[in-house]
């Protein structure tokens, strides 16, 4: 399921000992399930969108980002007018690994295959081969050491 996050049940206790206030924590739990949701480590998303939905106002969500911050959960750069802020997820054990869901067989793929035509690639190298002209000018007694050392054929 895309978009879904667990809470292990030591991440309160790791909180704590962390010693990471109410708001900063549930602004990580928020910040969790847009990490989870978008499957990227780097979220652009607007301050108005994380105040309404975690109820707190400008200043409690820029002290809540900087204690965060500060402890190395999280980096962002705040956006201006009508630019997003970026925020940064940084390894943590509090992070939660992202596990690739595996799609149904019957749908359609829809990417592109790589060429993988050996019988193309096995021609253009041997079109490509130079046989003798790079030891053109050498001597027979430099091509018997270069063949004891196993670089000429």
């Amino acid at each position: 399921m895309r978009g879904y996050q667990f809470l292990q049940n030591d991440f309160f206790e790791l909180c704590q000992t962390r010693e990471i206030g109410h708001t900063p924590m549930l602004l990580y739990i928020y910040l969790r399930g847009l990490f989870c949701r978008f499957q990227k480590p780097i979220v652009t998303w607007q301050d108005k969108q994380t105040r309404k939905h975690l109820g707190i106002s400008q200043s409690t969500l820029l002290r809540a980002r900087e204690y965060l911050q500060i402890r190395g959960m999280i980096t962002f750069v705040s956006g201006k007018g009508s630019r997003h802020t970026e925020y940064t997820m940084l390894g943590t054990v509090l992070l939660p690994v992202i596990k690739k869901t595996i799609g149904c067989r019957h749908t359609k793929h829809t990417g592109y295959r790589q060429n993988d035509d050996t019988y193309n690639t096995s021609k253009e190298r041997l079109k490509n081969r130079v046989e003798g002209e790079i030891f053109k000018g050498i001597s027979e007694e430099d091509k018997a050491f270069l063949k004891n050392r196993g670089l000429y054929d």
